[in-house]
Parts: structure tokens; C-alpha cells; sequence
């Protein structure tokens, strides 16, 4: 359900960029940006475990 709602949002971002020149286009997402929190991240804690072994 997410995944469809930020589709849809995205889909409507990109037709609003679509009529500014590249300049205009480029400030309205330096602007975005800054307003977006972007934190460290995990660390390492997206690193695949390796694949443990089924017991018969």
C-alpha cells in the first residue's frame, strides 16, 4: 500500500518539474532537499547474513 502511495506521489512530482526549464527544475530539488532529514543510515546493518543451512 505504501509502495502505491509514494508512486502516485512521485508520478505527480515529476509531472510538476516537467514545465520548469533545468535551472527552475534544479532549485525546486536543491530546495526539496534541504528540507529532507537524512540520517547516517544502519552502519552495516543492511549487510546479508549468510544463508543458514536447512536440517534434514
Amino acid at each position: 500500500m505504501i509502495q502505491k502511495k509514494t508512486l502516485a506521489a512521485l508520478e505527480k512530482v515529476v509531472s510538476a518539474l516537467a514545465p520548469l526549464d533545468p535551472e527552475a527544475r534544479r532549485q525546486v530539488i536543491e530546495a526539496t532537499h534541504t528540507l529532507v532529514e537524512i540520517s547516517a543510515g544502519r552502519q552495516g546493518g543492511d549487510e546479508k547474513k549468510p544463508a543458514k543451512r536447512k536440517k534434514r
